[in-house]
């Protein structure tokens, strides 16, 4: 039997108990009871949409129980952290149709509920044999139950069998415009990082199509790896196949591969878990982190494939290295051969003996090519004339450092802001950083060849404090003298209206020298208690 706990009570009779500085009871660990293995699951996809259950490992543990009447039931036990997180899993528990416990070792008495805001405390301990692994004191009665098996967490998610998304979910965005993807079915986020499967013999076809797309879609980044799964993963044995990690992919491309056959498109949810698009698992994977190692990646997809397991996890490689090369032009096939004392011999050589004849100078065009994710910080912007009003409106709002250290140049094309360091504040604009001192390139983009910084610099003419910006690709580059950059705050400050400030005349009587004011001192007198009257 059970009773309430009352206030001030401090000894129990079940082991374990305590109370806190409120009075509420509990134990060294939580015991949640369902009837089924589907209740079980219920129950852990409504915790793990609350909280995280990574902050209740390592003691979490599911049991498969039998009880004295021989049926078989499930229990989650559960550290005691906090009263709260406690609390969130109770709720959650008694929502999926479970029963909730508290106490240490072997007796659990009930959580406490709206009829005993307290806790509960069991009359007498019952007699246990040593088959017993749990007790559970109820209002209604009292239940043993003897352990049959320990169910692995990481394993019952990999038998879960993924849900089914309304078909139009991810496509519509859930409101969210178009290219947005449903994860998990309560959130729409857009596609930043997506990963791909293909088939081994359809790799090379992917890759290229993608290359080629990269190269009118700046913002996309594609990377590769070919992976060899071991015969005891779903995938058939020796079937190799690749996966891309494809970021800020176009909603046209999206759409296309979405309905490739060969191709399953994937959304992570972590940093190596990864789910089937316009699918969820039943369990939120964002907050079991824990349970997949980082040394290996999964990718969740539908029945029958299931989980595909690579380990170790793939190392990707950029598709610009995977593509396959054009044949190679070696020029004219007509070359002077090295008569055979010249290179014994001590005299300077005539490169015209050396260089083949009719061949063109070795010179490459300075060209804009997309660089990789990451690289380069911007540190100036590009602002066209019609968005001048915005450079106003913002230098009410810089710091004082920003306006003594940023530059500014006006020209014909808009307002070039130049910071000493990294550029804040300036959300609009084209954004360019530094490549090379002098030299200005657009955010996401990178000059090839790889030249010498130096070099390239003195090259193009950004030198004496001259700058060489090149706005964008198929864009001539154009110089910026020194003397046209002038500081941030003595341009806010050239408007002519400060230099037609009137001057004030005063209209005070002056004193004469020597003059002396008459100043008239009265001593009122404040009686015996002068401070009586005042308020305190």
């Amino acid at each position: 039997m059970l009773h309430r706990v009352g206030m001030g009570q401090i000894r129990f009779n079940a082991p374990g108990l305590k109370a806190d500085i409120r009075g509420v009871v509990t134990g060294r660990a939580m015991v949640f009871r369902f009837s089924a293995l589907e209740r079980l699951v219920s129950f852990l996809r409504l915790w793990s949409a609350e909280q995280a259950l990574d902050d209740f490992q390592p003691g979490l543990r599911l049991v498969q129980v039998r009880t004295t009447a021989g049926t078989r039931e499930a229990l989650v036990v559960v550290p005691v952290t906090s009263l709260p997180l406690i609390d969130t899993a109770a709720r959650a528990a008694r929502l999926a149709g479970g029963q909730c416990f508290t106490g240490a070792g072997k007796h659990f008495v009930q959580y406490r509920d709206s009829h005993a805001p307290l806790g509960y405390d069991v009359d007498a301990l019952e007699t246990l044999d040593e088959a017993t692994e749990f007790v559970l004191y109820g209002l209604d009665h009292t239940q043993a139950f003897v352990v049959l098996s320990e169910l692995a967490l990481d394993k019952l998610l990999l038998r879960m069998d993924l849900q089914r998304q309304p078909s139009d979910a991810w496509a519509k965005g859930m409101g969210m415009g178009e290219g947005a993807v449903a994860v998990a079915g309560t959130v729409a986020v857009r596609p930043e990082l997506l990963f791909l499967t293909v088939r081994r013999g359809l790799g090379p076809l992917v890759i290229g199509y993608l290359h080629r797309a990269g190269r009118q879609n700046p913002g996309l980044r594609v990377s590769a790896a070919l992976c060899d799964p071991p015969g005891e993963v779903t995938f058939q044995r020796g079937n190799a196949f690749w996966i891309l990690r494809l970021e800020n992919l176009p909603p046209r491309l999206l759409r296309t591969l979405s309905r490739t056959p060969g191709l399953s498109l994937f959304v992570p949810v972590s940093d190596n878990v990864a789910i089937a698009i316009d699918h969820r698992h039943p369990v939120h994977l964002a907050s079991c982190k824990t349970v997949f190692p980082a040394g290996r990646f999964f990718l969740f997809s539908p029945a029958p494939v299931g989980v595909t397991v690579i380990s170790p996890a793939p190392v990707f490689a950029a598709v610009a290295d995977l593509v396959r090369l054009q044949p190679m032009e070696l020029g004219p096939r007509a070359v002077t051969q090295v008569p055979a004392d010249k290179e014994m011999s001590t005299e300077p050589w005539n490169l015209s003996t050396v260089r083949p004849t009719g061949s063109p100078e070795l010179s490459v065009r300075l060209r804009l090519e997309p660089a990789p994710v990451g690289l380069g910080r911007a540190v100036a912007t590009l602002v066209p004339w019609e968005r001048a009003a915005w450079v106003r409106s913002l230098c009410y709002a810089l710091p004082p450092s920003a306006m003594q250290g940023y530059r500014l140049a006006l020209l014909q094309r808009g307002i070039l802001v130049i910071a000493p360091d990294t550029l804040d504040a300036f959300p609009f604009g084209q954004l360019l950083h530094t490549p090379a001192p002098g030299l200005l390139v657009p955010l996401g983009w990178e000059l090839r060849p790889e030249v010498s910084p130096d070099q390239l610099a003195a090259r193009v003419g950004a030198t004496a404090g001259a700058l060489v910006v090149f706005p964008g690709p198929g864009q001539a580059p154009f110089r910026i003298p020194a003397e046209a950059l002038g500081t941030l705050e003595a341009r806010a400050l050239a408007d002519r209206h400060l230099d037609d400030i009137p001057t004030e005349r005063s209209v005070g009587r002056d004193l004469d020298e020597g003059e002396v004011l008459d100043i008239e001192i009265e001593n009122l007198s404040l009686g015996p208690m002068p401070l009586w009257r005042m308020s305190r």
